[in-house]
């Protein structure tokens, strides 16, 4: 039986959580964040310890969530803290504990062109081998055997990655989220807006999340623009990229296997993982999609675009 822990238990607890949605400009977004003054953002970004956490001791929630992602946290500076898994946006149970925990929780989501989401989203998989199928149209094909259980990559972690049609209904996503927190505790960043209007959607970001918006603040801390977003990457070597990302278990045996999973590495391995990556790191563009895969994916998503353009109160008919 989970206790009733609530956020006032501690001394700090994060406010802002960005939920979503992969491809999106969270990347841009968490690092804009992390470099307020005001703010702190979890070490590393993606902590997804919502999605299966045990909320029965508020001294387990301080030792393996607040000690161990927000140790930089400085009272005497930082007034919000945040943390960005776009896990979350997915699964509606770790949005409600959230809430049971935080009830003054706020939730940022971005969004984009689904169609150009997916052409990035499956080119991540591959890079993260957790796809296996380079075509995307034979990918999205495949989806119905996937949710059968056949023609699951055998380095997948999770099958629910691999439902494109899912993963990309935004209008649903931010539907659900709204219905479970409210609409005035939901903030929309569209990811175009972040190349058209970078400062002012920095600025509405700031003040939804409840910090100085102030041109002075932004221009003291060098936040007068949007960094570059995460571009997309492959690898040269396939043998490497495998050891890197999916490593026998071997490997790790004498390393607490909960922080490899959260992405928390002893300092040496990890130093060691990155120059690794970059070692094997190549920027590369994903192939594009066809005009007929491109149509038949719009017609897919027009209802559920339709429904975001209803929520957000503007129009997307350039998503095409």
């Amino acid at each position: 039986m989970e206790q009733r822990i609530k956020a006032t238990d501690f001394p700090f607890f994060p406010r802002v959580f960005l939920v979503g949605a992969p491809r999106c400009g969270t990347t841009s977004i968490s690092k804009s964040l992390a470099r307020h003054p005001q703010i702190c953002f979890s070490r590393p970004k993606e902590l997804n310890y919502f999605t299966h956490a045990q909320l029965d001791s508020p001294a387990k929630l301080q030792q393996e969530y607040l000690d161990r992602y927000f140790a930089h946290c400085d009272p005497q500076t930082h007034c919000v803290l945040g943390e960005g898994s776009v896990t979350y946006l997915y699964d509606p149970d770790a949005i409600r504990r959230i809430l049971s925990v935080q009830p003054e929780a706020r939730f940022v989501v971005a969004v984009r062109n689904p169609i150009d989401m997916l052409r990035s989203y499956h080119f991540r998989l591959l890079f993260l081998l957790e796809e296996d199928e380079a075509n995307f149209e034979r990918a999205w094909k495949l989806q119905e055997a996937r949710l059968r259980g056949e023609h699951i990559p055998k380095r997948c972690s999770d099958h629910r990655r691999l439902r494109y049609r899912d993963v990309a209904s935004l209008g649903s996503l931010v539907e659900r989220l709204i219905d479970l927190a409210g609409r005035d505790r939901c903030h929309v960043v569209v990811n175009e807006d972040l190349k058209a209007s970078p400062l002012e959607t920095y600025r509405e970001l700031l003040r939804f999340a409840g910090v100085d918006d102030g041109m002075a603040t932004l221009s003291a801390a060098g936040l007068t623009r949007f960094p570059h977003r995460l571009k997309s990457r492959s690898y040269r070597w396939r043998w490497l990229q495998t050891l890197l990302y999916k490593p026998p278990a071997a490997i790790f045996k004498a390393v607490d296997r909960g922080e490899i999973n959260r992405g928390v590495r002893p300092f040496r391995l990890k130093q060691l993982h990155k120059r690794l990556l970059g070692l094997n790191l190549v920027q590369r563009e994903p192939p594009p999609f066809s005009p007929d895969l491109r149509a038949m994916l719009h017609e897919a998503f027009a209802d559920d675009i339709r429904k975001l353009e209803r929520t957000l109160g503007r129009s997307f008919a350039h998503w095409c």
